[in-house]
């Protein structure tokens, strides 16, 4: 997990949105294995999801790709469902997903603090200290990130 938050704090200090996407890719990998070490399935796949998702993104913004994977994430809740907490990564990581597939790279950087505002709730909700703090390192780089490239930049 020290890894992945390294890399969620760097992944959007880059205003290239394929370097953000190199870092989310092995981010959701580790962050992924986090959570079957703790025994959440449901978090655990549908995080590793948002692994082939961001190699998608690294690639296109096709909208196609976005029905795509809300649909493998719908149905992934659908099998892996067990408590009513899958729901809440759930919705988070539907932000993700549509902000992941958005053109205009601020949309992509709000709809990813919504996301991870979610996924911050959920691993209070689910007490995972290190699920937390590397939520909060996503949220903090990406405020940051679109200070310095969309805010300060502008001044």
């Amino acid at each position: 997990m020290f890894i992945a938050m390294g890399l969620d704090f760097l992944s959007f200090q880059y205003k290239k949105r394929e370097y953000t996407f190199l870092c989310l890719i092995i981010s959701a990998s580790l962050t992924s294995a986090h959570y079957f070490l703790l025994n959440k399935i449901a978090a655990g796949i549908i995080v590793f999801i948002s692994v082939l998702r961001f190699i998608t993104c690294y690639f296109t913004t096709n909208k196609k790709f976005l029905w795509a994977f809300i649909a493998l994430n719908t149905a992934s809740l659908l099998f892996t469902y067990t408590e009513i907490y899958d729901l809440i990564i759930y919705v988070g990581l539907l932000a993700f997903i549509v902000g992941s597939f958005q053109k205009d790279n601020r949309l992509m950087r709000k709809q990813m603090m919504v996301g991870t505002a979610i996924c911050i709730i959920y691993n209070i909700l689910i007490f995972s200290p290190m699920g937390i703090i590397a939520g909060c390192f996503f949220l903090i780089s990406n405020f940051i990130g679109y200070y310095r490239h969309y805010i300060k930049g502008n001044s």
